[in-house]
């Protein structure tokens, strides 16, 4: 396995779901792709599209900016090549991530992980590209 992915989503199961690509990527010497997708507000009209876009966008950025260095930290501890991508699309964020795994030879995208209630075991939930 030579890509892996996993979408950014400013969640709890994104840093279990992180975890989980980073090893995944370090067992099989892969390279990790974080992609983020730029979330814009459904439902406004045309007149205040503008405003609220660049609002919206810029804090978006913001806050993922605030966790990105410890990303990388992780993945650069672990040893494992990061690349991060920031989708600016007009897409749902799940239309943009299978768009992107598609176009760049994705082979695992690591979408979401749960650890059990008893805490032993953790289940994750992938989706192979191919």
């Amino acid at each position: 396995m030579k890509h892996v992915m996993v979408p950014y989503r400013p969640d709890d199961v994104f840093f279990r779901a992180f975890q989980n690509a980073l090893n995944i990527a370090k067992q099989n010497n892969s390279l990790l792709s974080l992609v983020k997708v730029i979330s814009y507000p459904a439902g406004i009209g045309m007149d205040e599209l503008l405003v609220v876009d660049l609002v919206s966008r810029e804090y978006d950025l913001d806050e993922f900016d605030k966790m990105l260095p410890r990303l990388k930290q992780e993945a650069n501890s672990a040893q494992v090549k990061l690349e991060v991508h920031i989708l600016d699309m007009r897409l749902s964020p799940a239309n943009a991530f299978v768009k992107f795994a598609s176009n760049h030879e994705v082979e695992l995208m690591v979408v979401g992980s749960i650890a059990k209630k008893d805490g032993t075991n953790i289940l994750v939930w992938i989706f192979q590209t191919r």
